[in-house]
């Protein structure tokens, strides 16, 4: 059940657990959905067990990830949108860490569960900033 709720006649938005609150929305019910899921492991958000950020390594974040699409492909209309914002993240903090294709796991998970890839955008970050923001995952 989401923790906080606005329901108009043109939109709703919900914030809390998106298992739970996608669980009572009706099969292809969704025009647009707009989300960033956890980086992977790259941040963590709280100490839940239930909170995708806390696991163990990359295949079981995607595998439980994969419950999330899933669910976002059941209640998304035919021919509707879900848009989702991701980066590159990094293997790790040591500084010579490879990059993790993100971006095409994602497309790659979502092609799994039915859902069409349509388009990339990038958006220009301040690379000192991004670095900073990694360093202190710890």
């Amino acid at each position: 059940m989401a923790t906080e709720q606005v329901i108009t006649d043109r939109y709703a938005l919900y914030l809390g657990d998106c298992i739970e609150g996608m669980s009572n929305l009706p099969n292809n019910s969704v025009h647009l959905s707009v989300y960033s899921p956890p980086f992977a492991g790259l941040y963590h958000y709280s100490s839940s067990p239930r909170d995708l950020s806390n696991s163990r390594d990359y295949p079981e974040f995607l595998e439980h990830y994969g419950f999330v699409v899933k669910e976002i492909e059941r209640v998304t209309m035919p021919g509707r949108i879900t848009a989702v914002h991701c980066m590159d993240v990094p293997s790790g903090n040591s500084g010579v860490d490879k990059l993790m294709d993100f971006p095409g796991d994602i497309v790659r998970l979502h092609a799994k569960y039915g859902l069409d890839y349509i388009a990339r955008y990038h958006v220009w970050k301040e690379p000192l900033g991004v670095r900073n923001r990694t360093m202190a995952k710890t």
